[in-house]
């Protein structure tokens, strides 16, 4: 069953807004809110002769040609993964409804058009719903940090998004209401080459942080004594709980280790993926950033040969990763497969044939 020229369309726009880079530097509940958005429609432009497995097959034909867009953007295929145990779940129900209204001897009967229709509107219904929890995902994680971050306590961090928008900066502010006037110090890694770092750190300040501090990356390790808490953002987690971040976050995660100081990784469910790093394309670091934010273009001094690679995103292992604090709680890292199978359907892990 083919998408709706509407459809089509739409994942057209959105892939193209994924190979330019749109959403690599938002909000991931944006992106979430989008391909959710996308999905419902292919459920909801579906023939009223459609039955459960076209629209299944439809849902994971749309999903999977956009997981694949940027395989860094694990969000992606996992919302189509949501969207489809919704799907799954809505068909079992009304089965299930079918048979009990049979055994009790109901003599109503619908018309495969009647019973479409009506599949469709329970999972159009519940999709939306899910997509609501993505979007709030983001409060129930920062409504965590008291559990965390203790007063008079050093946090180090690195930046996670933009100024005032990531997930990180919104756990540390929701951590500074509730400490009050006792508060708590702030060590921001700067992140090169971006040094978003230093944005990062007048964003807090600007809304009442009252020790911050900005170092460079290579001043982690020695600044780590210090520490109490190390606290960073993942832009996707694996099934065996290791968590690709933006660059700079293995470097703080493994002084942490050598001064015993405990790792929490933030992350919304919609990041969870049930990939695992031995899969194609996971084999490895992915995601490069341009080479002009590390060495200008015809910068004075550069060897115009010079190739120039500018990682984005590295992985951390579970080993150094303390515990995941998740819209659904917190976790640690070997908890993340219970996670996975209340979520996801095994059916739906591989997207697309072949």
């Amino acid at each position: 069953m083919p998408p709706s020229p509407a459809v089509a369309r739409a994942v057209d726009d959105l892939a193209q807004d994924l190979r330019r880079g749109r959403y690599d530097a938002v909000q991931a509940r944006a992106l979430a809110k989008r391909v959710a958005e996308t999905l419902i429609a292919t459920v909801a432009t579906a023939s009223s002769e459609a039955s459960l497995d076209d629209i299944v097959r439809a849902t994971r034909e749309v999903g999977g040609a956009l997981a694949v867009v940027k395989r860094e953007h694990f969000l992606v295929g996992n919302v189509a993964r949501r969207i489809l145990r919704v799907i799954r779940d809505e068909g079992a129900r009304a089965a299930a409804d079918r048979a009990n209204a049979n055994a009790a001897g109901d003599g109503t009967t619908r018309t495969p058009e009647a019973m479409s229709k009506k599949l469709k509107g329970d999972v159009i219904d519940t999709a939306h719903e899910v997509t609501e929890e993505m979007e709030a995902a983001a409060s129930h994680v920062a409504a965590q940090s008291g559990d965390f971050v203790t007063s008079g306590a050093v946090v180090m961090t690195t930046p996670s998004a933009g100024a005032g928008t990531g997930l990180t900066e919104a756990f540390l502010r929701d951590a500074m209401k509730k400490r009050g006037g006792e508060g708590f110090g702030v060590i921001v890694a700067e992140g090169a080459p971006r040094c978003d770092g230093h944005a990062m750190a007048r964003s807090l300040a600007e809304r009442g942080a009252k020790d911050v501090s900005v170092i460079c990356d290579s001043a982690v390790y020695a600044t780590m004594p210090n520490v109490k808490l190390c606290v960073l953002s993942a832009v996707g987690v694996l099934a065996d709980g290791t968590a690709l971040t933006r660059s700079g976050a293995y470097n703080i995660a493994l002084a942490a280790k050598a001064h015993s100081v405990p790792v929490i990784v933030l992350a919304g469910s919609y990041v969870i993926s049930p990939k695992s790093r031995d899969e194609d394309g996971f084999d490895r670091a992915v995601g490069l950033g341009s080479p002009a934010t590390a060495l200008g273009y015809g910068e004075k001094g550069a060897d115009p040969d010079a190739v120039v690679i500018n990682p984005a995103l590295e992985y951390v292992p579970p080993e150094l990763i303390s515990v995941f604090v998740t819209d659904h709680g917190a976790h640690c890292p070997g908890f993340i497969k219970v996670l996975l199978d209340e979520m996801y359907s095994p059916l739906d892990v591989k997207l697309l044939d072949g």
